[in-house]
C-alpha cells in the first residue's frame, strides 16, 4: 500500500447520474491549475478564527494531484544519470455524517477516482481506474484498486487535527483478496495492516487536504507555524511548517471571503552522517529541504478552496569500500526530488 498516495498527494466524484456523471468525467479529464478568479475584498475583517466549520449532511468533493520529478546521478569511475517522474491524480467524496457539541466532525470519504502516469529512464506506466479488466492487470495496481468506491471514516477537530481514521476493513479486505492473500492472514495481522494503512496512506491523504489551522484568531500579516518530526535515512527531521495570511479576496463566481495563505518549509535535521556495515562506508550529506505554495480559505463555506504548494529536496551519500572487485571504490549518489500538490474543491 505504499504507493496509495505518493504524496504525493488525489481524487473524481460520483453524485448521481444523467448529466452531473457527465460534468464529473470532465472535471477528472480536464487540466486544472490552481488559479482562482478572485475580486479584492474592498472590507476584509479585523480578525478571524480560522476553523472548519462543515455541517451535517454536507457534501464535497475534492480533486488532489500530486506530480513528483527525480534527478538521480551516481559518480564512480563514470557519472550515470537516472530521471523519472510520477503524476497521481485522485478525486475524494467527503459526506459530513455528524457533528458533536464540541463541533467534531465525523466525515465519511471516498475514493472514487485514480489516475497514474509514471515515466522513468524511456519507461512509461499508465493507470486509470475502472478501466482495467485483466486480473493480471488489477494485481499490478492492487494499490489503488483496493481503495476505489471504498468508504473508510474519520473524526476531525474543528482546527483540523484528524483525531482518528476507521473502517478501513473494506479495504484491506480488497487488498487481500486481489492479491490472494484473504484466507492467509490472521486476525492480528489484518488489525496491524488496517493500522499501517490508516497511518502511513490514509492520514496524509486528509492532511493534504484538511490542513491544521492556527489556535489563534489571525488577521491580515498573522504569522504561525507547526512542527512535526519524521525520519529520513539516518538522520531524524524537524520539519518547520510556515504560515502567513497575507491578504483577503473574494470569489468571482459567489462573492465568498477567501482567506490567502502563503505557505513555507524549512527542515532541521540531526544524526549520525557516517555509518559503516560489511566492509562498506556510508558517509551522508544532511539533507536539504525548502517548500512553499499558497492556500486560499474558505471563510464562508469553513473549509479549503484551493491549494498549490512545492517542495525540492537534495540528497547525497558518498559510499566507500576498499574489497571491490578491483580494490578500492568510491561512488558518490545524488538525488535532487521535487514535488507539487494541487488541491482543488470541484463540488460543495
Amino acid at each position: 500500500m505504499k504507493n496509495i498516495f505518493v504524496l504525493l498527494f488525489i481524487s473524481l466524484f460520483v453524485f448521481g447520474c444523467g448529466k452531473k456523471e457527465e460534468n464529473k468525467q470532465a472535471a477528472a479529464q480536464s487540466d486544472t491549475s490552481a488559479v482562482l478568479k478572485t475580486v479584492p475584498d474592498d472590507a476584509p475583517p479585523k480578525d478571524l478564527d480560522l476553523v472548519y466549520t462543515l455541517k451535517k449532511d454536507q457534501h464535497l468533493t475534492y480533486k488532489l494531484t500530486s506530480t513528483t520529478s527525480q534527478v538521480q546521478s551516481v559518480s564512480a569511475d563514470s557519472v550515470v544519470k537516472n530521471a523519472g517522474s510520477q503524476t497521481v491524480s485522485y478525486i475524494v467524496d467527503m459526506d459530513v455524517k455528524e457533528v458533536d457539541n464540541d463541533k467534531i466532525m465525523d466525515i465519511k470519504a471516498t475514493i472514487k477516482w485514480a489516475k497514474l502516469d509514471q515515466e522513468a529512464n524511456g519507461q512509461r506506466i499508465s493507470y486509470e481506474s475502472g478501466k482495467l479488466k485483466d486480473p493480471n492487470s488489477i494485481k499490478r495496481f492492487v494499490d489503488y484498486e483496493a481503495v476505489l468506491n471504498n468508504p473508510f471514516y474519520f473524526r476531525m477537530s474543528p482546527k483540523g487535527e484528524i483525531l482518528e481514521i476507521y473502517r478501513v476493513d473494506k479495504i484491506v479486505d480488497k487488498y487481500l483478496d486481489i492479491q490472494g492473500l484473504k484466507d492467509s492472514v490472521n486476525a492480528e495481522q489484518k488489525r496491524q495492516f488496517q493500522g499501517n494503512i490508516s497511518e502511513g496512506a490514509l492520514k496524509p491523504l486528509l492532511q493534504q487536504i484538511f490542513r491544521s489551522l492556527p489556535s489563534n484568531k489571525v488577521a491580515k500579516d498573522s504569522a504561525w507555524h507547526f512542527d512535526y518530526p519524521s525520519r529520513m535515512g539516518v538522520f531524524d527531521i524537524q520539519n518547520i511548517a510556515q504560515y502567513k495570511l497575507v491578504n483577503f479576496e473574494k470569489l468571482q463566481s459567489n462573492d465568498n471571503r477567501l482567506a490567502v495563505i502563503e505557505a513555507g518549509l524549512q527542515i532541521v535535521s540531526k544524526g549520525k552522517n557516517k555509518v559503516s556495515q560489511g566492509g562498506v562506508d556510508y558517509d551522508f550529506k544532511k539533507p536539504e529541504a525548502q517548500g512553499s505554495g499558497k492556500i486560499y480559505f474558505n471563510v464562508v463555506k469553513g473549509c479549503v478552496q484551493n491549494s498549490k504548494t512545492s517542495t525540492k529536496m537534495q540528497m547525497s551519500v558518498t559510499v566507500k569500500t576498499s574489497r571491490g572487485p578491483r580494490g578500492p571504490m568510491k561512488a558518490v549518489r545524488n538525488d535532487n526530488i521535487q514535488t507539487t500538490n494541487l488541491l482543488q474543491l470541484i463540488a460543495s
